[in-house]
């Protein structure tokens, strides 16, 4: 196993709360449960620890992080402030193929979303579309940089799938329309939607 392979697999481990947030770090469950060696591993953690997913904690070693009620509410308005920003631009200067793209990702859940993981993939997939092609390449390193979707995954989704669905689909509405400022609008109620539904 390659040191990123090793990265990504504790960092889905995080992200399925099978090491949850507080949690220390425990070398020989990672050996048994990746079969990678002692360097390889020690890598992959380094890589998670710049990332911020991991923590040193004196006395405890490391750590798995633990998204706090101020870090999540920041995530939120730094996501509100870049992906407003992407849809407009997206909706504007989007090619047809990557809109049909972000529409093509929803058609399977028309009738309603049967699955919470699959639709949070899906969810995940919708935003990374828009940020990708929006022609702001810092934007979107930015977004990346911040492991905002970690943060997300941790957290889950906290609204019924169908509101979420709903408020997907009125934005590929408006995108397909190239209407922009309805586009960021919507986003704009969408991501606060889901801050208050974390606030609540």
């Amino acid at each position: 196993m390659s040191v990123q392979s090793a990265y990504l697999a504790i960092k889905d481990m995080i992200a399925s709360k099978e090491l949850i947030g507080g949690e220390r770090i425990v070398y020989n469950r990672l050996f048994e449960k990746l079969l990678v060696d002692k360097k390889t591993l020690k890598k992959a953690l380094i890589k998670l620890q710049t990332n911020g997913l991991i923590i040193a904690v004196s006395d405890e070693g490391l750590v798995v992080r633990n998204f706090s009620y101020t870090d999540v509410l920041e995530i939120f308005d730094c996501r509100i402030a870049l992906e407003t920003m992407a849809i407009k631009q997206f909706a504007l200067h989007g090619t047809q193929a990557r809109i049909d793209d972000l529409r093509n990702l929803l058609v399977p859940f028309e009738k309603g979303p049967l699955s919470a993981k699959v639709f949070q993939k899906i969810n995940y997939h919708f935003h990374d579309i828009i940020l990708a092609n929006s022609g702001n390449r810092y934007g979107y390193e930015l977004f990346d940089k911040g492991n905002f979707w970690l943060c997300m995954e941790v957290i889950g989704l906290k609204r019924p799938l169908k509101e979420i669905l709903q408020e997907h689909l009125d934005m590929v509405s408006a995108i397909h329309n190239r209407d922009a400022a309805r586009a960021a609008l919507l986003m704009r109620y969408h991501l606060e939607n889901s801050k208050q539904a974390f606030l609540s």
